[in-house]
Order: C-alpha cells, then sequence, then structure tokens
C-alpha cells in the first residue's frame, strides 16, 4: 500500500474523529430522508444528550476533548513518520521518535478515554443529571491497544539498538 493513501486514510480519520466528537456533544441530528442518524458518546443511553442541558453537554464535551486531542497528536506524528518514511528515512532518530510519540499518544488516549467515562457521569451526577449509572470499564478493544501501544514501544527500542549499531559499525570502516 502506497504511503501517499496511508496519509489520506489517516487523515479521513481525524476528519470522521472531529465530525463525531461534534455530533456526540451537539443538538444536531443529521438524517438522511425520514431516517436520523443519533451519535452518542460512549456509556450515554440514545438520546440522552438530547435531553441534557447546554452546560452539561459542554461539561461532557470538556471530560471527551483531552483524549481526543491527544489522540490527533499521536496521529500527526503517525503522519510525519510515513513523510520520513517516503524520504527513506526509516531509522533516524526522528523516525524513532515519532514512533514512540505516536505509541505513547495513542497509549495516553486510551487511558484518558477509559477514566472519562466515570468522571463525566460523576461531573453530570454533580450538574443535576442524576439519571446515569456510575460505571467503571475497560473493553477488549481499549486492552488490545495498550498492548499494540506496548508492542511499538518494544519495536522503537529495537530501532534505536539497530540504529546504534549501524552506526557503531560506520565507525570501524
Amino acid at each position: 500500500m502506497k504511503i501517499t493513501l496511508i496519509r489520506a486514510l489517516l487523515w479521513l480519520c481525524v476528519a470522521v474523529q472531529a465530525a463525531f466528537f461534534v455530533l456526540a456533544w451537539t443538538t444536531y441530528v443529521p438524517s438522511i430522508g425520514s431516517m436520523t442518524i443519533d451519535m452518542t458518546a460512549i456509556g450515554l443511553p440514545f438520546g440522552a444528550r438530547l435531553a441534557m442541558t447546554a452546560a452539561q453537554r459542554a461539561i461532557g464535551a470538556a471530560l471527551a476533548l483531552p483524549a481526543m486531542l491527544v489522540l490527533f497528536l499521536g496521529l500527526w506524528r503517525l503522519d510525519r513518520l510515513l513523510l520520513n518514511f517516503r524520504r527513506r528515512e526509516l531509522f533516524t532518530a526522528q523516525s524513532i521518535g515519532h514512533l514512540r510519540a505516536f505509541a505513547g499518544a495513542t497509549l495516553l488516549a486510551t487511558l484518558l478515554s477509559i477514566v472519562e467515562l466515570p468522571v463525566r457521569t460523576l461531573a453530570l451526577r454533580l450538574s443535576g443529571n442524576g439519571g446515569q449509572h456510575f460505571a467503571v470499564g475497560v473493553n477488549s478493544e481499549q486492552l488490545m491497544l495498550i498492548l499494540v501501544c506496548g508492542m511499538f514501544y518494544l519495536i522503537t527500542r529495537l530501532m534505536q539498538e539497530g540504529r546504534r549499531l549501524r552506526e557503531e559499525n560506520e565507525g570501524f570502516v
């Protein structure tokens, strides 16, 4: 697969994530013909955001925003890595740094998304929306993402060691 196509899919993913975020925290309900599309944040029952006050939606969005911004930072660093790959800068310190930053940002975004649900529930309860039950949970996708991030950290360590050995060998010649 070409790097240009992967970068296009990456930025499409960012755009879709941003659109879902906006739709999940506003009262706008898109429709296609007679069908309506209801986007809700994880942990909110169907249609619950429409019953929320503007302040409650703002609280929910504010609590969800850090995870999304950290994820966007990680995806931007992945884009920088792909640009380095296109220039054939595979094992440079910069490429290793981009991969490490991508893995770290993705891990942090995942952890923030896990924490966001109980914090949001607590904040909405305190703001007067007592209908929400308190839930803390981790799904299999989040666990898998944490594992993949750990693997990326291992790969960056191996890339660093390979780079160090290459530089050491160049010193002997």
